[in-house]
């Protein structure tokens, strides 16, 4: 794999989130086109993406046992991230509000918005986008489990009522891709283009809701704020690095080898900026949605050095 493709792709996802800002402060992407452009992406666009790949990957021996490995490592990565969070805020001394965000934007990253269209273009073919799912998928779990046992000590959401929001538009999808993969069912070609050529929009509409959300929230204090550092160096570069060196070990030890596009996906996955719906669910439980968005803020900016910078680390290791 060429180094420059994720350098060169990375610079189209930063350009398009250019334009969202832009056409933000020009008001042609208002607060209400913004909350559409979410919805349509998560209720459309994405589902129609993870249908349109999942369903078409030549599935084999090694593709299944793979996603497995993504499965376990997922939970690995997603685990060393809470932890490493939960340590963090203390030791940083984050209290109340801002110590619940610390902990949930330390653990959730933004896997969907910016994943999805990242390994789409990176592994044509479906294969990347399969694994980019499960991590999702596991990361779904913790959102709707630990996140809203950490918002619920300013929130009043039931963990009940946390549990309806697994089953969703892209879940659905992904069953149903997988369900067509394994009995090796094929849309017509008349179904399939459409839903592919639909899935391929998410890479634009996806970053023009990021530019939006940032234009619409200039937080140039985050710059100065230590502890959003010390968020972004955990997040993004310590333990996806850790995660990279525990792969490696137990491939070494326990001779269990990882292809190196689930090993790449799954790492990258960890190293994702915050996740950019944690400043929606953070107004909606009353806890602090200003520093959320100052986390997004710039850990998206700082992701374009930092996942170019993991990728060259991933493919020395």
């Amino acid at each position: 794999m060429n180094f420059s493709i994720i350098i060169h792709q990375i610079l189209i996802l930063g350009f398009l989130a250019l334009i969202g800002v832009i056409a933000t402060k020009l008001k042609v992407i208002t607060e209400e086109i913004k909350n559409s452009i979410a919805t349509i992406v998560f209720n459309i666009t994405l589902p129609a993406l993870i249908l349109s790949s999942v369903s078409n990957v030549e599935l084999n021996r090694e593709i299944l046992f793979n996603s497995l490995l993504v499965f376990i490592a997922s939970h690995v990565g997603i685990l060393l991230l809470y932890i490493t969070g939960k340590f963090s805020r203390k030791l940083i001394g984050i209290d109340g509000k801002k110590g619940n965000i610390h902990v949930i934007h330390t653990m959730l990253g933004n896997v969907a918005f910016l994943g999805y269209p990242l390994f789409s273009a990176l592994f044509p073919g479906g294969e990347g986008l399969l694994y980019a799912v499960i991590f999702h998928l596991t990361q779904d779990i913790y959102i709707w489990t630990v996140g809203v046992f950490e918002f619920n000590n300013t929130g009043n959401l039931k963990f009940r009522e946390s549990l309806k929001h697994l089953v969703n538009p892209n879940i659905i999808a992904f069953a149903i891709g997988i369900f067509m993969l394994a009995f090796g069912i094929r849309f017509p070609e008349y179904v399939y283009n459409p839903i592919s050529g639909l899935g391929k929009t998410t890479i634009y509409l996806a970053m023009l809701y990021i530019g939006a959300v940032l234009a619409r929230n200039p937080m140039i204090a985050a710059f100065k704020k230590p502890e959003i550092y010390a968020l972004i160096f955990n997040k993004m570069l310590l333990v996806p690095f850790v995660l990279l060196l525990l792969i490696n070990a137990v491939s070494l030890v326990f001779n269990i080898h990882i292809g190196n596009i689930a090993k790449t996906v799954v790492v990258m996955q960890t190293a994702m900026p915050c996740m950019a719906m944690v400043v929606v669910l953070a107004k909606k439980f009353g806890s602090d949605d200003i520093h959320a968005t100052e986390n997004l803020f710039l850990s998206t900016i700082l992701s374009l050095a930092t996942l170019p910078f993991l990728y060259f680390l991933i493919n020395i290791f």
